[in-house]
Parts: structure tokens; C-alpha cells; sequence
């Protein structure tokens, strides 16, 4: 059998690697621990300006995507959107969080709330970093 490569991955393709990987996974922590987290910033008419996605598994928070719009930066939905996602995760029984960043995104930003850098991929998409943060919730 060879290998089939695409850029066209479907949700179906994803749906069944998450549950073969979910499959071997049960096998040694319980998978049901693994809860999504989605925190939102909308306008009257429901629109998104701003947005976090991740994960609670164990003890730890996962954020995957933080995102504000351009008309939100600079006003503190990003710090409102990491500190309702933290204090969830507290909820949740978690007592870290982790997050990663590229160097033209949101280091200084996650530093300044408390997260540490623990890693730094060099040469990450050419010649920028990729920045692994914890934090101690």
C-alpha cells in the first residue's frame, strides 16, 4: 500500500483519524476528559469580533486559536477571552495552560499575561519562530 498524499482534507478524513487516534488513545487515559472550549466576543447582531478555541484534557488548558478583530485590538478582548478560558479550565479541574505563537503574532501579549516561554522552533515558515508558552493556572 502506498502512502496517498492530498491538500484537500475533508472533515470526514479528520473525523477518522481523530477517532482511530481516540481508538489507541482509550486504551491508556479516558478520552471523554478531552472537552472543547470556545470563548466569543459578538456585536448585537451576533457577528464574531473576537474568538478563542482550544481544549481541556487533564490538568491542562489548550489554546488552539485566539483571534480579534482588527476593530476590537487594542481593547482588551484578547486578556477578557484568555481569562474566561482560564477560569473555565480552573473549573474544569485544569492547573496549566499551554499555547503556541508565531513571532509576528502574540508573544509579548501572552507574556504579559503570565505565560513563559518554554520552547522557540527556529526557521518557522522561513525566517520567522514558532513559540511554544506555559502557564501555571
Amino acid at each position: 500500500m502506498q502512502p496517498e498524499i492530498t491538500d484537500n482534507v475533508t472533515a470526514q478524513d479528520l473525523d477518522e483519524v481523530r477517532l482511530g487516534l481516540n481508538a489507541f488513545n482509550s486504551k491508556f487515559i479516558d478520552v471523554n476528559t478531552i472537552r472543547s472550549i470556545g470563548v466569543f466576543i459578538r456585536d448585537e447582531q451576533g457577528k464574531k469580533l473576537a474568538g478563542l478555541t482550544g481544549s481541556t484534557t487533564g490538568n491542562w488548558l489548550r489554546i488552539d486559536m485566539l483571534w480579534v478583530s482588527e476593530a476590537q485590538r487594542g481593547q482588551g478582548a484578547g486578556s477578557r477571552l484568555i481569562q474566561a478560558a482560564e477560569q473555565e479550565a480552573r473549573d474544569r479541574g485544569c492547573r496549566y495552560a499551554q499555547v503556541d505563537t508565531a513571532s509576528f503574532q502574540a508573544r509579548p501579549f501572552y507574556e504579559k499575561l503570565g505565560y513563559t516561554l518554554r520552547l522557540t522552533l527556529a526557521n518557522y515558515m522561513d525566517h520567522h519562530q514558532r513559540h511554544y508558552l506555559t502557564k501555571e493556572l
